[in-house]
């Protein structure tokens, strides 16, 4: 699967992606990786009982970003 992307989302009420506390990310990276996708690109809609406006927003824009991109 070497050359492939991933693209994936990732939700949560109030644990922020990359913090000390979210292991879902690097496990999630570390799976891919073993099967060949090193590629591997997250969208956070994180801290969602914070602010989930703001955050569905940066979410929708990092997808839009990505459509682009692809």
């Amino acid at each position: 699967l070497t050359g492939k992307r991933a693209i994936v989302a990732v939700a949560s009420g109030g644990t922020e992606m990359g913090s000390n506390i979210d292991f879902a990310t690097g496990y999630i990276r570390h799976v891919l990786g073993f099967i060949g996708i090193t590629d591997v690109v997250f969208v956070a809609a994180d801290r969602l009982s914070r602010d989930a406006n703001a955050t569905l927003a940066a979410a929708h824009l990092a997808v839009q970003t990505l459509k682009i991109a692809a």
